[in-house]
Order: C-alpha cells, then structure tokens, then sequence
C-alpha cells in the first residue's frame, strides 16, 4: 500500500510517499513543492497541478495531511488554511481517502516525543524509514512523518 503525507505551507509544501507492507515501511518519494512568490492564487493553481501530476505518477492507496495550528497572524492562517483546502479538492477529486494528524500527533508517532522539533523529526525519518543516498529537506521529513503517523495508526 502507498500512503501519501501531506505537510502544507503557502511557500513549501512537503510530499512523502512511503510503501507499507505489513509492519515494514519503505521509502518511496518525497520532494517540497516551492511555490513562488507572488500571487496567491496562481500558487494554488501551480499546487493544484503539481499534486495532481503526483498522484497521476505515484498509485497512492491512501493519504494524510497535519492539521494546521493556531498561530497569532490570521492572515497567514487564513492562507495555509486556503492551501490545505486546495490539497484536499485535489485528492478528494481523485477519491484518496484522507485523514487528518495534529502535528504533536505526527512528532510522537515518528520520534516518540510531540515536541521534538523539525531537526529530530528529519533525523529520525532517515533513520526509521532508511532513506539513503539524499538529504531530505524538513518539508519533506515533516510529510514522511505524516505518511508514516497514517501508516502505524491502524489505517
């Protein structure tokens, strides 16, 4: 099975795709969609079309996304909030079943602290998920964590 973890931000967008089979997990693919400056929704188009060519590379079975947070800036919140919604017309328009992680949720999972911060998160994703012969950007651990956080919660 292939599980797709979704780790949404306006700017970088972290994709991970790990294969589970039984209790084994093996790394797939993982990259940080950079969605340049400039229009807000030009962005979310170029989002809408990368994760739709993703999910038409990769035969995901399922998929995940962390929650969002509250933070002080509700601007930003409106927006990351615009960009989770945009991740989950894409995959709901493929029929991906989707499941939602709070990011201390993900964090325990993975490292087994909910406060361990993205550098942890990132060495421990190498490390249990074997990822050799690249360095993963911390959007990109971040949404492994999350594929695997969906993965060990009894899918």
């Amino acid at each position: 099975m292939l599980i797709l973890g979704l780790d949404p931000g306006s700017l970088r967008f972290g994709v991970g795709i790990l294969e589970k089979d039984g209790r084994r997990f093996a790394y797939v693919h993982s990259e940080t969609i950079k969605l340049k400056n400039g229009d807000f929704i030009a962005r979310m188009q170029e989002l809408w079309d990368r994760l739709d060519k993703l999910a038409a590379d990769f035969p995901v079975d399922q998929a995940a996304m962390e929650e969002g947070f509250l933070g002080k800036n509700i601007r930003s919140m409106s927006q990351l909030s615009t960009v989770r919604g945009v991740a989950m017309a894409a995959l709901l328009k493929r029929r991906l079943p989707l499941r939602l992680y709070a990011p201390r949720q993900v964090k325990l999972a993975l490292t087994g602290y909910g406060n361990a911060d993205k550098e942890q998160v990132a060495k421990m994703a190498v490390l249990v998920l074997g990822v050799q012969g690249r360095k993963l950007g911390l959007d990109e651990s971040d949404a492994l964590a999350v594929a695997y956080c969906h993965g060990v919660s009894g899918l």
